[in-house]
């Protein structure tokens, strides 16, 4: 398979820090993550088209060199291409990868190390994202929450309801009869023409 060429990546960068393994720290909201042992889990979606190339349940590792974000698993739109080539790295001297890309929009995301040197070896078979191609959803950080102050429905309400709606009902149908007396005698005056 030939090189696909990519777009740029998304001008919305993306932060290794806020993105960790499911037991660490959070440090972006301190009072958030006293409320709950764990961060909550991530969604990963192509900078391009925003569909979702993974989550952080399948992190492995964060890489700070490369910018990368090593994943033990990607979706089904994170297309692999099966040329593989050299790594044009200098600290990467010597592996041999496979570019990823995004099969929706054709951007390029990262690459999966097949051969590596020794130092590198945590690297082999990993899927590597550049999360400068990534955006990220929190799950559970929704802002806007429903309104669950409201009255439960009972019997009583229930009742209280159906008789407002057969009311309205009554009023509408009332509304719809004179509105057709209405059409049908001025259908009986002769038209100026």
């Amino acid at each position: 398979m030939a090189a696909v060429p990519s777009p740029p990546c998304s001008a919305e960068e993306t932060s290794l820090s806020v993105i960790r393994s499911p037991g660490s720290e959070d440090t972006e909201a301190p009072a958030k993550a006293a409320a709950r042992e764990e961060p909550l889990p991530m969604v990963l979606l192509c900078g391009g088209c925003r569909r979702v190339v993974g989550d952080t349940l399948a992190w492995e590792a964060n890489d700070e060199a490369s910018r990368g974000l090593l994943l033990r698993g990607v979706s089904h739109v994170v297309a692999v291409d099966k040329e593989q080539k050299l790594s044009s790295r200098p600290e990467e001297r010597g592996c041999v990868i496979e570019s990823l890309f995004c099969s929706g929009c054709k951007m390029t995301l990262g690459s999966v190390y097949r051969c590596t040197p020794r130092h590198l070896d945590y690297k082999r078979d990993l899927f590597c994202l550049n999360i400068d191609c990534l955006e990220s959803y929190t799950l559970g950080s929704a802002e806007q929450k429903a309104d669950v102050d409201e009255e439960p429905l009972t019997l009583e309400s229930k009742a209280v309801l159906e008789e407002s709606l057969e009311r309205a009902m009554t009023s509408l149908k009332v509304m719809e009869h004179r509105l057709s007396l209405i059409e049908s005698s001025s259908a009986s005056f002769p038209s100026n023409g």
